[in-house]
């Protein structure tokens, strides 16, 4: 265009830009800030994932392998829209890339424009586009609810993140016309961040017995829409005094969430990955003084299998029978429709669950770390202590249509070594490795194997029950256990245990001696430390102790300078070099490199 057309419309090329300017700014337009091109944008990324979405699973022992293979996020934001409840918000904004492995990297902010700014949250979810963040100005809000945008994917995620301090951002109220009151509900959504915010429950209709629902709700209604909800991260959040969970998800895949704080649950849990969710890394949380668990992995093969069902596409199948041929025939025509393991079916795979601390949970019940129907999945590097029911719990959600298979207790080494013979929704496959687990209870374990939770391997850990069995394991779960190399107090064998379904007063009979064989490794007999109290394990600690892990204090979480150090002391008899190497994670709790195999969460001090 050249000078001489704008000297002939000087008027009308003003009243242009300003019409532009004002649709930019109130109504944005989905353009790219960046100057990089939707192309080269995709060169960045690895060829599986140029078509839009990566759904590839990641199988691995490290954690930051999974999340560098797994989760493309943008280094550039498309936009900045801004939130900000009294309608003031900066012109530009310095934001540096999100680190999942450390702080932001100031020297990496990037200066972006301001393109609009909203009061509510839901008026920038409703506006948001792939690529976009939503920069959340320091104040009170109410939530939000964001369903499938087309244009998020790999490489171009919706990031809502809370900006100033930690805590300045609360969201105290539900999402809009959300009738059960989540705060933030995300349906069939994906490629979504969420970081930073204080989701605060206890200001809900049932104060002071507990607030609104959940603070997090990641919902795929795959039943409705064969969609699933996928691709979230939810990090660095603090999420509290809510009335049943401070997360839930229902059929979900490929989550992370990592950093976070979930504490006083007034009824249930700390978090709650339920019906058919897979494909999660949870690292680094704090799960403390929740009523009922920590943290809750029950894939629910009840709930999902039910929710099934009642599809459309199988209103002509058999009425519901609590028996296993109605599951399994369930499941051979959701096979035919989407494939086998694309929808839910009441497995969860390809968990990495490590570095995080349950303490203070289960006066209600629930374990401190409660898997059911959890498989080929590592759980490692957590430190479960001073928790009032198990510590790590493996069952099968005692699925009405396995009930005779997950009570068997007239089984013959024979018969267990079919798999016809056994539950096929119990925890199998699973790693469990140098976690700390501490407690005292008559009634409960610091590790159950109970209902078809078999073929799992179990190595380095401190397992203490003051009271009583440090790990219990039934007739139906000590197929192939391959079990050794622990710090350990008492093992129980049962028949049945006092938490199968339906749930008995007391464990059932000890298991016939020839059942033992079909395990590959008994602790007994596989370099275990066994008859150990907590009056013995304490000692060998830097300093032991219940005190809670983090104080609570101006809308956020720190550190509890007097909390206990897990630590092995240097030279300790007990826990100082004596783990399996060969089944070792490469860095401890805190990320430090293990220098030896060390027992439990910590490596021995320096």
């Amino acid at each position: 265009m050249q000078h001489a057309k704008w000297t002939v419309f000087p008027a009308a090329a003003a009243l242009l830009l300003l019409v532009v300017a004002f649709l930019y700014v109130v109504k944005p337009a989905h353009a790219p800030l960046s100057t990089r091109s939707d192309e080269s944008r995709a060169q960045s990324l690895p060829p599986e994932t140029k078509a839009g979405t990566s759904m590839n699973f990641v199988k691995t022992d490290d954690s930051r392998e999974w999340v560098k293979r797994t989760l493309f996020v943008q280094a550039r934001y498309r936009r900045v829209l801004a939130v900000s409840a009294d309608g003031v918000a900066p012109a530009t904004m310095r934001v540096a890339p999100i680190n999942f492995e450390g702080p932001p990297a100031d020297a990496q902010a990037i200066e972006y424009p301001v393109a609009a700014v909203f009061r509510t949250l839901q008026q920038a979810a409703d506006a948001s586009h792939g690529g976009d963040l939503v920069a959340v100005m320091p104040g009170t809000y109410e939530g939000f609810r964001i369903e499938d945008k087309p244009d998020a994917s790999d490489g171009n995620y919706i990031h809502f993140k809370a900006m100033g301090n930690p805590g300045q951002v609360v969201i105290n109220r539900p999402a809009p016309q959300q009738l059960r009151g989540w705060i933030i509900y995300l349906l069939d959504a994906h490629h979504v961040i969420l970081q930073g915010f204080n989701l605060d429950g206890k200001s809900g209709p049932r104060t002071p017995g507990g607030g609104y629902p959940a603070g997090i709700l990641l919902q795929g209604l795959f039943r409705q829409s064969a969609k699933w909800t996928h691709h979230i991260i939810v990090k660095d959040v603090f999420s509290h005094d809510h009335d049943s969970w401070g997360l839930h998800s229902v059929d979900t895949h490929t989550v992370l969430i990592q950093d976070c704080c979930f504490t006083g649950m007034n009824r249930e849990h700390g978090a709650y990955v339920s019906d058919g969710s897979r494909n999660y890394v949870i690292r680094r949380n704090v799960f403390q003084g929740n009523n009922s668990g920590g943290l809750q992995c029950n894939i629910d093969p009840n709930a999902t299998l039910l929710t099934l069902s009642r599809s459309a596409e199988f209103a002509a199948y058999a009425k519901y029978e609590p028996t296993r041929e109605w599951a399994l025939g369930l499941l051979e025509l959701a096979a035919k429709k989407w494939g086998a393991d694309n929808f839910p079916n009441g497995h969860g795979r390809n968990f990495i669950i490590e570095d995080n601390v349950m303490t203070g949970n289960g006066a209600n019940g629930g374990g401190a770390l409660n898997l059911a129907a959890l498989q080929d999945s590592l759980i490692q590097n957590n430190l479960i202590y001073n928790n009032q029911n198990h510590g790590i719990a493996e069952w099968d959600n005692a699925t009405p249509w396995e009930q005779r298979y997950a009570t068997n207790a007239a089984l013959t080494a024979e018969q267990a070594r079919n798999l016809q013979n056994l539950p096929l929704w119990g925890c199998h496959g699973n790693r469990v490795r140098n976690n700390t687990v501490l407690l005292s209870s008559p009634t409960r374990f610091a590790l159950g194997l109970v209902n078809g939770s078999y073929a799992n391997r179990v190595r380095n850990n401190i397992f203490i029950n003051e009271q009583g069995a440090s790990i219990e394991i039934t007739s139906n779960s000590i197929l192939d256990l391959d079990s050794g190399y622990n710090v350990l107090g008492t093992v129980r064998f049962t028949t049945v245990s006092a938490h199968s379904w339906p749930t008995p007063s007391v464990p059932g009979a000890p298991i016939p001696e020839p059942l033992k064989s079909l395990a590959k490794n008994l602790d007994a007999g596989n370099h275990s430390t066994m008859g150990v109290s907590t009056a013995k394990v304490a000692g060998e600690f830097v300093r032991y102790g219940k005190e809670p892990w983090v104080l609570l204090e101006n809308g956020w979480w720190r550190l509890n300078p007097a909390r206990p150090d897990f630590h092995p002391k240097a030279g300790s008899a007990l826990l100082a070099g004596h783990g399996d190497p060969r089944e070792l994670p490469a860095l401890d709790f805190n990320g430090e490199p293990r220098r030896a195999a060390d027992m439990g969460a910590f490596r021995v001090a320096d």
